[in-house]
């Protein structure tokens, strides 16, 4: 009798660690849909999501310059 070569980690003929990536990517989905989150971004780095928690505990500031011709630009520190 041959034992199965793919191991425990498959169920149903998923891969358990795509079901994981699955589930995590529809939390996040959901997460990001929620208005308060709304200046994350859809696709955010480990980079855009320490720089908004810093800026959430006040360890970081955003700041908006204006210039002479009417345009602007952020910077986040």
């Amino acid at each position: 009798m041959e034992s199965s070569s793919k191991g425990e980690d498959e169920v149903g003929g998923y891969n358990s660690s795509n079901v994981k990536k699955a589930k995590l990517q529809s939390t996040l989905a959901a997460l990001l849909d929620d208005p308060i989150l709304s200046d994350v971004p859809k696709k955010p780095t480990l980079s855009d999501v320490d720089t908004l928690i810093s800026l959430e505990m006040g360890s970081a500031m955003r700041i908006s310059v204006q210039k002479l011709d009417g345009t602007s630009f952020g910077i986040q520190s």
